[in-house]
């Protein structure tokens, strides 16, 4: 029972002083998780009408933002491999907040320039939770560098295709697609209906 309590406790210790989302890669002492943050400020989004765009899924924008805070952390972190971007000579003091908080940003910007004023306020906000120096401009400079490459690796997706329109018909009958296949003794060019 003892042990059972003192696990628990240890627990609770470590959820309310983890050191983040990312693992070791976020600061412990920051007040925010600015992953947590912006993914909050994203549901918020997509949950606006009108702000998703009707050829996208809104999955999408979640997964661009996602990789895009994942190799900014990572850049710094490189306790993990990349999924696209690998940046060379990132120093391991850089600012992980600062990288994760810029590269949320600029990919939110990006996808939903409407909320350019609101998202600009919140990278303000967390920025000012950091302390101004070389290490915080490192890591809002390796936020720029990876969102860059990440929605220019998107950029010509198709999510911006328009879909193919259906037109229904109202004839009774063979709805006119012919099978591909033959199963069941049917000839290849059987009318499904």
């Amino acid at each position: 029972m003892r042990k059972m309590v003192g696990l628990l406790l240890c627990a609770m210790f470590v959820a309310g002083h983890g050191t983040g989302a990312l693992g070791q890669g976020i600061s412990a002492t920051a007040a925010i998780n600015p992953v947590v943050e912006w993914n909050k400020t994203l549901l918020v989004i997509v949950r606006t009408n009108g702000a998703q765009p009707a050829t996208a899924h809104p999955t999408r924008s979640f997964a661009i933002m996602h990789a895009a805070i994942y190799d900014a952390v990572n850049a710094i972190d490189r306790s993990h491999e990349s999924y696209l971007v690998e940046l060379g000579r990132v120093p391991a003091t850089a600012s992980q907040d600062a990288a994760a908080s810029v590269a949320a940003h600029d990919v939110l910007s990006a996808l939903y320039p409407t909320f350019q004023a609101t998202l600009d306020a919140q990278l303000g906000q967390e920025l000012s939770a950091l302390p101004v120096d070389a290490n915080t401009t490192q890591g809002e400079d390796v936020g720029h560098a990876v969102a860059a490459a990440i929605l220019d690796l998107r950029r010509d997706d198709g999510s911006a295709a328009q879909p193919i329109p259906f037109s229904f018909v109202n004839a009774p009958g063979p709805v006119g697609v012919r099978s591909a296949t033959v199963e069941c003794g049917h000839p290849a060019d059987a009318w499904v209906t």
